[in-house]
């Protein structure tokens, strides 16, 4: 019958009843005082976790681990190590039959890494996960109060915009309605003229009428003919005087009309909007998530580079140049999965390639290229070996956007977050933005001529010691491995899990190593094709790991584990 004082499970056995101040997460007993101390001196159980009893509610409601088989209610004794999941004897005859990675639990457990770095390695994440969703939520609220500030800056600047107009139209009608007045004055004045002319000749014919009209009641035939001579003069003036202000301009009849500006005209047709709402989109700040690795396991990292698995997808020989030489030193894959190559040879050229291996453009450049980053969709980088610069290109139309200007002599190229990092011809690797300003730089621990950065990470191989490094971002040393001798490691690049895959150009093979950098293996040799390649790459989003030959064969593989 349950009681709500917990009783010592061990005193139980001895029939001695005592109360339990704590309980063995290991063996799930109750425990008192007495039998801890025992506990915690007995060699197969002093490293066993002795937790408060009372805490022992609360540890078995709020985790999510179980020594119980969920679906089938027996102890968990095994772990698949291909499906990474413990599992009872019953799950392994119902869904592990063919799964030849089976172990049991406490031999997994011997090869973990600590549990409470394991742990805490956990909670690091979910840390990380929570920090970038903050920042990602903040960041949204601020975009939604930019979004209202831009709005309001709008409207301001439209109604802006519109008072200056309905300024521009007073002042062009103010115009207009001056000269107008001015034009109407100007030809009421010649009317007026005109006016007054015909005026005084019509009062002289109207003398004359009168006189001829007297002559003819009160004159004799013979003093109406005498006075017909000076009429006829006085006429004759008259009509010289009426002919001439009729040739004259001043008679003409005159009309005023506006002829509207052909631009008042088409005013309304043309435009049909007063402005384009524009919206364009940037990425969100990089809110990197700092443990991040994908598929991550609590069991021993060792087995993880013996489950990469290669598929051939394509394989290809890039198109002949002007020179009879190809030397393709670098490789990188765009989101789209076109692949950008870079040839090292007088052929001064960068060859678009379509995944499938299909030639989509080549891009002439002024200067030997080595090493090749992308930027963006739409957007590479080279290294110009001799120029000592970095071209930043426009893909689509081939053209130089810019140059970034270096102290020494430049070769491998790694392009992270917003910083491009590039291997000078010297001790060092150099961190500098997209503007042109050096970061950072920092030192080589051998000379190398290619780069990855992952994860805060510095990865570059030394041919002339076969050695593999992994480096914080200030150089400190992580860790160094060792191929074999001469294998002559060059290209390099990692996995989302932060697995290093190596060309080695001597041996003809390419490398893995593990995160750590303790285990290694061979991935592909020469019986897969290869021969002296340099240039490597990881496309991460989409598991695709490409390969290439010094004189440009090229090979693709999809990874899977």
């Amino acid at each position: 019958m349950a009681t709500s004082i917990p009783i010592c499970d061990i005193c139980i056995n001895n029939d001695i009843s005592k109360t339990a101040s704590g309980w063995c997460l290991e063996c799930e007993e109750a425990i008192c005082c007495d039998c801890e101390k025992q506990h915690r001196h007995m060699k197969l159980t002093k490293n066993h976790k002795i937790i408060p009893v009372d805490d022992k509610k609360m540890s078995t409601s709020n985790l999510d681990s179980e020594q119980e088989c969920n679906d089938h209610s027996r102890k968990l004794d095994f772990f698949c190590l291909k499906h990474s999941q413990p599992c009872c004897v019953t799950c392994i005859f119902e869904k592990h039959k063919k799964c030849q990675e089976l172990k049991p639990l406490p031999e997994v457990e011997k090869g973990m890494t600590s549990f409470d770095s394991s742990f805490a390695n956990l909670e690091d994440r979910v840390e990380d996960i929570i920090e970038s969703i903050t920042g990602l939520l903040k960041e949204k609220q601020e975009n939604k109060t930019r979004l209202k500030v831009q709005k309001n800056n709008i409207i301001t600047e439209v109604q802006t915009i519109r008072r200056s107009i309905n300024n521009h139209f007073d002042k062009v009608q103010q115009s207009l309605m001056e000269g107008l007045e001015k034009e109407e004055k100007t030809q009421n004045e010649r009317i007026n003229i005109c006016i007054e002319r015909l005026s005084a000749i019509l009062k002289k014919v109207d003398k004359l009428s009168s006189k001829l009209e007297q002559a003819k009641q009160h004159k004799s035939e013979f003093q109406a003919f005498l006075a017909a001579f000076e009429w006829d003069k006085t006429i004759e003036k008259e009509e010289k005087a009426w002919i001439s202000l009729q040739t004259d301009k001043i008679s003409d009849s005159v009309d005023i009309q506006l002829d509207i500006s052909p631009i008042l005209m088409e005013f309304e047709k043309d435009l049909t909007e007063f402005g384009k709402i524009e919206v364009t989109y940037s990425p969100s700040k990089k809110l990197l998530i700092e443990n991040l690795n994908q598929g991550q396991s609590l069991t021993s990292a060792s087995s993880a580079i013996y489950k990469i698995n290669l598929t051939n997808i394509c394989s290809f020989q890039t198109p002949s140049g002007t020179s009879r030489e190809t030397l393709i030193t670098d490789i990188d894959m765009l989101d789209d999965g076109r692949i950008i190559l870079a040839d090292n040879s007088s052929n001064r050229r960068l060859i678009l390639m379509s995944q499938v291996g299909e030639l989509i453009k080549i891009i002439q450049i002024n200067d030997i290229c080595f090493g090749v980053a992308v930027i963006d969709k739409t957007t590479i980088a080279t290294t110009l070996v001799k120029k000592k610069k970095i071209a930043i290109i426009d893909i689509d139309s081939s053209e130089v956007q810019r140059f970034i200007s270096m102290s020494e002599e430049c070769y491998g190229l790694s392009f992270a977050g917003e910083t491009l990092v590039v291997s000078l011809d010297d001790p060092t690797f150099q961190f500098v933005n997209l503007s042109g300003k050096v970061v950072s730089s920092v030192w080589k621990a051998d000379y190398a001529d290619y780069c990855c950065v992952h994860n805060n990470k510095l990865y570059y191989a030394t041919s002339s010691g076969d050695s593999v490094f992994e480096a914080n971002l200030n150089g400190d040393i992580v860790w160094k491995s060792y191929c074999q001798k001469y294998d002559f490691p060059d290209g390099i690049t990692t996995d989302a899990s932060g697995n290093v895959f190596v060309a080695c150009k001597s041996s003809k093979k390419v490398l893995v190593f593990g995160k750590n950098g303790k285990e290694s293996r061979v991935l592909l040799t020469k019986e897969n094709g290869l021969n002296n390649p340099r240039a490597i790459h990881y496309k991460r989003e989409m598991n695709i790991l490409l390969v290439c030959n010094l004189s440009g064969q090229c090979f693709l593989y999809k990874v899977t584990n």
